[in-house]
């Protein structure tokens, strides 16, 4: 292994300890900790923003399609997991996942930073709010309108390289679906959002040059193999942990967190 890589790969062996335990610990995914990570190291590479960022979010998704499938199981167990609602929105989230990976690869580099930035501060945002709202008893009985949600969630989703569940289980909130159901299904929704945005990244990247060592399409498999691998132990630590701590005031610690991140990108990549 190049000498070069190791501060790389101990970089993201400590990412994948955070995001494993913070997945445990306040039901959230690793994408908003993977992706800025990777902006940061590979810009210490000089790879171009639009290889930094399309690296970053596809190889996000591929961690997520691994992680996904692991705390689907654990839910199974739990009876966590509304199978209605799947077969309503199965559909439109791969449709919506593959429709953001190709608009994604179809933009600057630039307004991708700009994209993420814009998203993952709405997601800290609703988190400090914490805002329980009500629309309706129940899912709409409209197929057009449950594929309509069920795309965009997939489409924004997939657009910054996260899960799914930041929007999944506000949405399944509004339709009055109890908070241990939404998580349930939502990280079945994970892997329906995560492989085939990781297919699509890996097709669309099979011949792009100039990639980081390791990659398969975008998706740099160092950073799904380290991150995963390190994860997988801390997510089961974490998800004990939370039930000892308030984990309302360590979200909402995390949100300004988040918030801080976001402008750190834009002054690294807009100003500085």
């Amino acid at each position: 292994m190049e000498a070069e890589l190791l501060p790389f790969l101990i970089l993201f062996l400590f990412i994948g300890i955070l995001s494993g335990l913070l997945a445990g610990l306040l039901g959230i995914g690793g994408g908003v900790i993977i992706i800025p990570a990777v902006f940061y190291a590979l810009n210490l590479y000089d790879f171009s923003i639009e290889i930094i960022m399309r690296v970053a979010i596809a190889s996000s998704l591929g961690v997520i399609m691994i992680t996904s499938l692991s705390s689907m199981y654990s839910h199974y167990k739990l009876k966590n997991i509304d199978v209605d609602i799947i077969k309503k929105w199965f559909g439109g989230l791969i449709l919506g996942s593959i429709s953001g990976v190709i608009f994604a690869n179809s933009v600057d580099g630039n307004v991708l930073v700009i994209i993420f930035v814009i998203i993952a501060s709405i997601v800290a945002i609703n988190m400090i709010l914490n805002k329980n709202i009500v629309l309706a008893n129940e899912l709409p009985q409209s197929f057009i309108l449950n594929n309509i949600i069920s795309y965009l969630i997939g489409c924004f989703s997939s657009l910054i390289g996260i899960g799914g569940g930041s929007f999944t289980v506000p949405t399944l909130s509004l339709f009055s679906k109890k908070m241990h159901k939404a998580v349930g299904t939502s990280a079945v929704f994970g892997f329906f959002i995560a492989l085939p945005g990781a297919i699509t990244y890996i097709i669309l990247g099979w011949d792009v040059e100039n990639l980081p060592p390791y990659s398969f399409g975008y998706v740099n498999l160092l950073i799904v193999m380290f991150v995963v691998s390190a994860s997988v132990f801390t997510a089961h630590f974490g998800a004990k942990l939370s039930t000892k701590i308030q984990t309302k005031t360590l979200k909402k610690i995390f949100a300004v967190f988040l918030l801080c991140i976001c402008i750190s990108l834009i002054i690294e990549h807009f100003v500085i």
